[in-house]
């Protein structure tokens, strides 16, 4: 059972950009304590549309409803993993993960909830690339706890970037109980066929534009797999969950 608490509600959302806006009059909202996705090409505003729900961006219009009980300070409301974090002190990386203000014993359990333990005594440095997301992505998950999940959120962009299928696995996992526990959960992905069993609702982004917000099956339709992916396929559910069955790329023999 979720808790309850409320959604999170864009309006008129613009980010400028130095060409084409980053974001455009984007309004949604977004339900608590379900997995959502973040879907849409490259260049579709996804990363932009996580930095203003970070509060490391401000948009240029628009604003942002946490609902009546939110905390006034930013850092009391969301954990955001953003794609890319520049880290090069040697810590290890159990100290890594505490940095989100928990204990080294603690930090040691999120490494385990991701299956990275035995490597929380290895500098951070040394660490493949895959590693050290996992590394970042348990810190988020203990800062993330640290919140009040009726109005806790969580932003995590690409977090299944560079990680094998079980470690892909691991962190879905991870974020699929924090949402049952009532946190509010974006998370952003390339991976589609890897996220879209864990996903409940899609939010599509096409050139800083919200396309479509519902079910994977609503939003991935044929026609939108073609036009902003440049394949043929569909969607097929699955008891669970669902995939994408791909037949080719649009205009190749």
């Amino acid at each position: 059972m979720t808790l309850k608490g409320a959604a999170l509600t864009l309006h008129g959302v613009s980010l400028a950009g130095p060409r084409e806006p980053r974001l455009k009059d984007l309004s949604v909202t977004l339900p608590r304590g379900q997995r959502l996705l973040l879907a849409g090409p490259n260049g579709a505003g996804k990363s932009s549309l996580l930095d203003v729900l970070s509060g490391d961006v401000a948009p240029n219009e628009g604003n942002l409803l946490w609902g009546p009980e939110a905390p006034e300070r930013w850092a009391d409301r969301r954990a955001y993993l953003p794609q890319r974090n520049a880290l090069a002190h040697p810590f290890s990386a159990a100290e890594v993960v505490a940095l989100a203000g928990v204990s080294t014993e603690a930090a040691q359990h999120y490494l385990e909830e991701l299956g990275i333990e035995a490597w929380g005594s290895q500098p951070y440095p040394t660490l493949s690339g895959g590693l050290r997301r996992l590394v970042h992505c348990a810190r988020v998950l203990a800062q993330l706890d640290r919140l009040a999940p009726e109005h806790g959120w969580g932003f995590f962009d690409e977090p299944l970037a560079n990680l094998d299928w079980r470690f892909a696995g691991r962190v879905l996992t991870a974020l699929g109980r924090r949402a049952d526990a009532g946190y509010g959960l974006l998370l952003a992905a390339h991976e589609l066929n890897l996220a879209l069993p864990w996903a409940e609702q899609v939010l599509l982004l096409k050139a800083g534009q919200g396309e479509a917000f519902g079910t994977p099956e609503t939003v991935l339709t044929p026609e939108r797999l073609a036009t902003h992916w440049g394949v043929r396929g569909r969607f097929e559910a699955k008891p669970g969950g669902g995939r994408l069955v791909l037949d080719g790329f649009v205009g190749a023999p």
